[in-house]
């Protein structure tokens, strides 16, 4: 069998709109779920609950039954109140925010491999006790190219899971973020980053699987062989944990 992947999503009303009235649509991008499948994973959307009086205990049911969490990207600091900072992660989608937040503290309780793509890895550093960087203005992290078009390197951290996993001291990426991390969580290190010091890659050195890129490998997997091998690792994570359930 193969290994039963949640994939995260947004609500278009968080994303586009601050009318919470109206019912919008949850999603997200093709991309995610079709790199689970090329990677031999079953993906499961997972829909956002805004019920605070079932929220834990629906978070709790879906840990219990997937084999592995993917949180993905999205979210938009556009159409935000003009402020000095960028919007928190919290301001920009706080119902999403509450609901991968107790997604990811019962799925590294249980030890199921997480891994966070752009605003996911975001979501693992601050989740687990990491700071974000809300007052920097990034300059040229938001590439106009498509997203299977790398645009600037990083630097693979040495002594890492990702330098096994790359085989590379160093590798080109995409790039869609306009904040970053400022300092990752006790027991992560930051295993990826770019010539300007943004960290692009964080892993949990104390967790069997726990990820976040700040780029997007789902979009370069179809033409870098890397970003495949990260995607490939994580499924790979998930199957393991599958086995032994």
């Amino acid at each position: 069998m193969k290994p039963l992947i949640g994939v995260s999503c947004a609500w278009s009303v968080e994303t586009w709109s601050s009318d919470e009235s109206q019912d919008g649509y949850l999603y997200v991008g093709k991309e995610y779920v079709d790199a689970v499948l090329d990677s031999g994973g079953v993906p499961f959307v997972l829909p956002i609950v805004s019920n605070e009086e079932i929220l834990k205990a629906v978070a709790m049911d879906i840990v219990s039954v997937i084999d592995g969490l993917l949180l993905s990207g999205g979210g938009s600091v556009e159409g935000m109140p003009s402020k000095p900072t960028r919007p928190t992660l919290i301001e920009q989608q706080p119902i999403r925010y509450q609901f991968e937040k107790e997604l990811l503290l019962h799925a590294r309780e249980k030890g199921m491999p997480i891994f966070g793509i752009c605003r996911g890895c975001q979501m693992i550093a601050e989740v687990f006790g990491g700071k974000m960087n809300y007052s920097c203005f990034l300059q040229g992290h938001r590439q106009k190219e498509p997203g299977d078009r790398p645009t600037h390197s990083i630097k693979i951290m040495d002594n890492t899971k990702a330098s096994q996993v790359v085989q590379v001291d160093s590798m080109m990426v995409n790039s869609f973020h306009v904040q970053c991390i400022d300092f990752v969580p006790e027991g992560f290190v930051a295993s990826g980053i770019s010539d300007d010091g943004v960290i692009e890659m964080i892993e949990s050195a104390v967790d069997p699987f726990v990820w976040g890129t700040q780029f997007h490998p789902e979009e370069m997997r179809l033409s870098c062989e890397l970003a495949k091998r990260i995607i490939d690792f994580f499924i790979k994570k998930a199957k393991t944990y599958k086995e032994s359930r």
